[in-house]
């Protein structure tokens, strides 16, 4: 009987991870008060095993900025978030290098640094807003109403833009994939035949710019790290396979509830049409807001680690809330308000530290002109259904929308 008691209270000590959201565009309220306590607080993954959770601002940084944390999926103690993490445990030649630590991830990023530079972002712009104005001009001229700015927006802006680094035409295959790949409503299996696909397609391209290289990113770095072997064709194919299943299904994310938000709170739609010069801040505070990547980062310790008033022991998993982060009031003073006018420039929705998002800045430059083209475009954007109706993807690693159904 108190071998039992002593189960239920080490089940009520560690909690369920992840937790259910309330409202919708809301992290878990449960996030709110463990960040209250101590600086990590022991949780339950759904295979049992038991994890860190550090859920302020601070404590995030912290560990993402620490090296004694390791990014290495086949490290002990490695937090499976989902049932499909272990597909990169069980076969690490398909890892990329996010999920390396250094010397092997700096020398594979760095091999990638240049072409997503805030220089090279802006150098798109002209390029996206010649697109957008393109896509919408056909949305709004068909004269159908609602449109559904998920399917006819968010989702292909980004995959034409990866099809445009990458020098190629097959973006609803490179959009089926990896789209597969990032929700856990899909089987270990099915995830693996994806990524395998993928990789096959990849393995191609790469070989046709070997033969044949052209102006392209992935041509680049066959010319100047294949040849001259720096870097394999093995490790070539995960990193463009980062790339594409990266920028692709988290930057439609993040678009669709932004855009969310532009329908629906009159403060920012109101502050965006009256001064678009705001857009670079209040995409930050988008980012901040919405935090998409929902169920945090992982990585394990690899020696004893002491964070404030926990010690968190060589081997134990951490798993790190991005998005409790970003709400942390101690940073962000009434966190729960989107506020267009905020710097929120310190927000953790592309990580931290040597694994901070590369392509960040290409990324806020697709979102800040997909919100400009939309107010041009679509005047008084509203939502078109109830917004109870609307379906939340809470499935995919990268928090969205299955579709956003507006009239204007």
């Amino acid at each position: 009987m108190m071998q039992n008691d002593a189960a239920l209270q080490d089940e009520k000590a560690a909690p369920s991870y992840p937790m259910p959201r309330v409202c919708p565009v809301d992290p878990p309220p449960q996030l709110a008060g463990l960040r209250a306590g101590p600086a990590a607080t022991k949780v339950t993954l759904w295979d049992g095993s038991q994890v860190w959770l550090v859920t302020s601002h601070a404590g995030v940084r912290a560990v993402l900025g620490d090296r004694r944390f390791t990014a290495v999926t086949s490290a002990p103690g490695f937090p499976m978030l989902t049932r499909t993490s272990q597909l990169v445990r069980a076969a690490p030649h398909t890892a990329s290098f996010i999920r390396m630590d250094d010397p092997d991830h700096s020398r594979l990023r760095s091999m990638l640094t240049r072409d997503f530079l805030a220089r090279r972002a802006e150098e798109m712009r002209p390029v996206l807003r010649e697109l957008l104005d393109e896509m919408l001009s056909a949305l709004v001229s068909s004269g159908e109403r609602p449109v559904d700015l998920v399917t006819g927006l968010t989702t292909p802006v980004p995959s034409k833009v990866i099809t445009l680094l990458f020098g190629v035409s097959e973006g609803d295959f490179i959009e089926s994939r990896s789209a597969i790949l990032i929700d856990r409503g899909y089987t270990p299996d099915q995830v693996a035949s994806a990524r395998d696909e993928l990789d096959g397609f990849l393995r191609e391209l790469v070989e046709q710019r070997v033969a044949d290289p052209g102006t392209d990113l992935v041509s680049r770095l066959v010319t100047e790290q294949v040849r001259p072997g720096r870097l394999s064709v093995e490790e070539l194919v995960p990193m463009c396979r980062l790339l594409l299943v990266a920028g692709h299904g988290t930057t439609a994310s993040q678009a669709a509830l932004s855009l969310l938000s532009l329908a629906t709170d009159p403060n920012l739609a109101g502050a965006l049409a009256k001064d678009e010069s705001l857009l670079p801040k209040a995409v930050d505070e988008l980012l901040r807001f919405h935090s998409i990547v929902q169920n945090g980062l992982a990585r394990a310790a690899v020696e004893d680690v002491r964070l404030d008033d926990v010690t968190i022991r060589a081997g134990e998993g951490v798993v790190l809330s991005l998005a409790a982060g970003n709400r942390d009031e101690g940073v962000f003073p009434s966190p729960d308000t989107l506020d267009p006018h905020r710097d929120a420039r310190r927000h953790l929705a592309f990580g931290h530290g040597i694994h901070q998002c590369l392509g960040q800045w290409l990324a806020k430059v697709e979102i800040e002109e997909m919100l400009a083209a939309v107010l041009r475009w679509m005047p008084g954007v509203r939502l078109a259904v109830p917004f109870e109706e609307l379906d939340f993807r809470h499935e995919v690693s990268s928090y969205g929308l299955g579709a956003l159904p507006v009239t204007w």
